[in-house]
């Protein structure tokens, strides 16, 4: 009888501290999101609930913490900081040598030269395995920049790419709150390689993901997917105006590129990386040389590297080579050069967004982005110090 007693007392005290348990998660997700969602006081949390003391709501919100349920984020709020503090905090993140170059160069000739922010990606090393550590890294200490500059624009375009990657990967894992009023646009502009390396960043796809950050999955969702990233060159002039018309058919392509209104025209910001000569369009370059009828070793002594698919060609090249280059991008179905320069330019001269905004690491790729500089094809610059290091040395 009394061991009958016993377990019945366990049983109560079991079920009471599960009631009790059950009772603190509610109250805690409960204040969790009137502080996250609603900005109350903590007073004014404990009124809502039903007359709970402070000192108490402070112990629920610790809890929610403790449990994931409220995320505390953090902000640089820069409204009562003067213009001069502001410009001497943003270059403690700039290269000192190349911001003044680029400075000197944009007051004497006008020209549109990148702003350039720096972060440390860990190392140098290049091996598969030390550049997925590198990109990780880089991507959760640069992806507050990143944030700043989406802040600045309404609608986004996104080429392919570990790095661009990364940056996404660090802003969700920041947990921002983007405006909720209207969702900002976000477009994959680099058609789809069957061959790339690491399919999982792909343009669309990573359009996807941005999407799910700033717009939480609400903005409209477009893909490329399915569209072939090249129209081979041996084809004749009605068989590739024929491909076209079919690509044109397909819906997220029509709005992006063909469209009365093109998307692609109405952007005002890019997020891209960059492939070098040695290494372009993410090492995927089976297609392009198929299409192109050209070997690997051609293709590499033509090209500087490649912007979102869109190849640079090296400078000195003969008249022969150059129009080679032009014929080669012709064939490909994404974003083109003009897109880029138009961008960049429409930004530099104040038209609004961050414009063309390059994230990369590694010094191997200094040689193409001093070229985009030259060109004034780009308005940002979200680089590591391995590669700010080189970029200086190649404009002394």
């Amino acid at each position: 009888m009394h061991r009958t007693t016993l377990e019945s007392g366990l049983r109560t005290m079991t079920e009471r501290d599960e009631s009790v348990g059950n009772e603190r998660d509610r109250l805690a997700q409960q204040a969790a999101y009137l502080r996250a969602q609603h900005n109350f006081s903590q007073e004014e949390i404990g009124k809502l609930l039903g007359g709970v003391s402070q000192s108490h709501v402070s112990r629920l919100l610790a809890y929610a913490t403790e449990l994931g349920w409220l995320v505390t984020e953090l902000r640089f709020d820069e409204r009562n900081i003067s213009s001069e503090a502001m410009r001497e905090i943003e270059h403690l993140l700039q290269p000192r040598g190349l911001v003044a170059y680029f400075e000197r160069i944009r007051t004497e000739t006008g020209r549109v030269t990148p702003n350039v922010r720096v972060f440390d990606s860990g190392s140098e090393s290049s091996t598969a395995g030390a550049f997925e550590i590198r990109c990780r890294r880089f991507g959760r200490s640069a992806s507050g920049r990143l944030e700043e500059l989406l802040r600045q624009s309404s609608s986004i375009g996104v080429t392919w790419g570990r790095t661009v990657s990364s940056l996404i990967d660090g802003l969700a894992a920041a947990n921002r709150s983007f405006r909720a009023e209207q969702p900002i646009v976000v477009v994959p502009v680099s058609a789809e390689l069957i061959t790339l390396a690491a399919p999982d960043y792909s343009s669309s796809l990573l359009a996807t993901r941005l999407n799910a950050v700033v717009n939480h999955g609400h903005g409209e969702k477009l893909r490329l997917a399915g569209v072939p990233a090249y129209i081979p060159r041996r084809y004749d002039e009605a068989k590739t105006k024929a491909i076209r018309e079919y690509i044109l058919d397909t819906a997220s392509y029509r709005q992006i590129f063909g469209a009365e209104r093109p998307l692609i025209n109405l952007i005002d910001m890019v997020v891209t990386s960059v492939g070098s000569g040695e290494r372009p369009l993410g090492g995927a370059m089976e297609e392009i040389l198929s299409a192109g009828d050209i070997s690997a070793g051609e293709l590499k002594r033509l090209i500087i590297g490649d912007v979102g698919g869109v190849l640079i060609p090296k400078p000195g090249l003969s008249e022969d080579e150059r129009q080679l280059v032009v014929n080669l991008n012709a064939m490909w179905t994404g974003i083109t050069k003009e897109h880029i320069s138009r961008l960049a330019l429409r930004s530099g001269q104040g038209g609004g967004g961050a414009g063309v905004v390059v994230a990369a690491i590694g010094k191997e790729r200094a040689e193409i982005i001093a070229e985009m500089v030259r060109l004034e094809m780009v308005n940002e610059l979200i680089i590591d110090w391995g590669l700010a290091n080189a970029l200086e040395e190649a404009f002394r």
